[in-house]
C-alpha cells in the first residue's frame, strides 16, 4: 500500500483555492459571478493539475534517491558494528558469488555444444569448492587477483590509515571502508590501490543476494511533540501561507463579501506562524 504523500496533497489543494480565490476576483471584474465562477474554477483546477503531476515526478524521484542513500547508511552503520571476520566473510561470499556469475554470464556456444548442462555443472561447482575466488583470512579477503583489505568506522579513513594496507598488500590492492578522506583517494591514485566505499559495497553485497536478512541498526530516537508534526509540510512553506493571507485580507477591503476573506485570510496567517515554527526542515 503506496503511503499517502499529505504534503504534496496539501500543497495542492492551498495552490487551487489560492488560484480560485485570485482568479474570481479578477475575473468577476469581466464577467458575471457565475460565469466568473466556473472559469477560475477550471482554470485553477488546470493549474493544480499540473503543478500535482510536477511536484508528483519530482518527489517520487527525490524519495527513491533518498531511500536508497538511507538504505546505504543502514547497511554501512551494520558493518561499522559488526565485527571485521564476519564482514571479510560477508564481502569474500559477495565478491564469489559475483565471480560465478560472471564466469556463467561468459560461457560461449562452443562449450555449451561440448559439455552437457550436468557435466558443465559438476564442473563448476567442483572448481568452486577446490579453489573460491575469494578466502576470508581474519580482516583481510585473499582473491585471486590480489589482497582486499576492510576498514569500516563511522569517520572517513585517512591516508595515515591506508597506507599499512598498501605496505601489506600483494597483488591488485583494493580497500573496502565507507568513505576516505580527499588525502586517501589521492594516495590511491598513486599506488594503483582500488577504493570501494559504502555504495560500491553495497551494490557489491546486494546484486550478488549476499546481503543480511537482518541489519544492525540504531537505536530509535524518540519524537518530541514537535517532531511528529514536523513530517506534515516544509518549513520554507511558510511564507506562500502569509503572501496569501495577507493577499486575502487586502482583498477584503473592497470586495462585496469581507467577511469570508477576512476569516480565509486569518487562517492562511495562523498556518504560516505555526509551519514556521513547526515545520519540517529543507
Amino acid at each position: 500500500m503506496k503511503k499517502f504523500d499529505l504534503p504534496l496533497w496539501s500543497d495542492t489543494v492551498f495552490f487551487f483555492f489560492f488560484l480560485l480565490l485570485l482568479s474570481f476576483c479578477i475575473f468577476r471584474c469581466f464577467f458575471s459571478s457565475l460565469a466568473s465562477l466556473a472559469l477560475s474554477a477550471a482554470f485553477s483546477l488546470a493549474s493544480a493539475a499540473l503543478l500535482h503531476l510536477w511536484r508528483r515526478r519530482r518527489r517520487r524521484k527525490k524519495h527513491a534517491d533518498e531511500d536508497g542513500r538511507d538504505q546505504i547508511r543502514r547497511f554501512a552503520f551494520h558493518l561499522a558494528m559488526s565485527s571485521p571476520e564476519k564482514n571479510a566473510e560477508l564481502i569474500a561470499r559477495s565478491l564469489c558469488a559475483a565471480q560465478e556469475n560472471e564466469k556463467t554470464d561468459a560461457v560461449s556456444p562452443s562449450e555449451t555444444l561440448s559439455e552437457t548442462s550436468s557435466e558443465a555443472s559438476s564442473k563448476a561447482s567442483s572448481d568452486a569448492a577446490q579453489k573460491p575466488y575469494a578466502r576470508a583470512c581474519g580482516d583481510r579477503i585473499r582473491t585471486e587477483d590480489g589482497d582486499c583489505f576492510l576498514n569500516f568506522r563511522f569517520e572517513k579513513v585517512t591516508a595515515d590509515e591506508l597506507a599499512p594496507a598498501i605496505r601489506r598488500g600483494s597483488g591488485k590492492i583494493s580497500v573496502c571502508a565507507a568513505a576516505f578522506t580527499d588525502e586517501a583517494k589521492k594516495l590511491a591514485s598513486a599506488f594503483g590501490v582500488r577504493l570501494m566505499e559504502a555504495e560500491e559495497v553495497y551494490a557489491l553485497v546486494n546484486d550478488s543476494g549476499c546481503m543480511p536478512p537482518t541489519l544492525i541498526s540504531p537505536p530509535a530516537a524518540k519524537h518530541p511533540f514537535k517532531e511528529k508534526l514536523s513530517f506534515r509540510i516544509r518549513k520554507s512553506a511558510w511564507r506562500g501561507y502569509a503572501f496569501s493571507g495577507t493577499f486575502l485580507l487586502l482583498f477584503s477591503l473592497w470586495t462585496v463579501f469581507p467577511v469570508y476573506y477576512i476569516v480565509s485570510g486569518s487562517i492562511l496567517l495562523t498556518f504560516s506562524l505555526l509551519i514556521r515554527f513547526f515545520g519540517k526542515k529543507d
